[in-house]
């Protein structure tokens, strides 16, 4: 869960400071695929959370 919160916070605060993609840059399309592997961290993070929760059970 620790890892999950700390890469939210990393996409939350790409997406504040991301403008877009200027195609005539370099560093905007690096700055796009970053962002994007983030999301796609976290995503892949909150699944396997729920497949653990899943095969865990409920909490007495």
């Amino acid at each position: 869960m620790k890892k999950l919160d700390e890469y939210e916070a990393k996409v939350t605060f790409r997406l504040a400071h991301f403008r877009g993609v200027a195609h005539e840059s370099a560093s905007g399309e690096l700055a796009s695929s970053e962002l994007r592997v983030l999301q796609d961290h976290v995503a892949s993070l909150k699944a396997e959370v729920e497949v653990l929760k899943a095969k865990l059970g409920p909490k007495v």
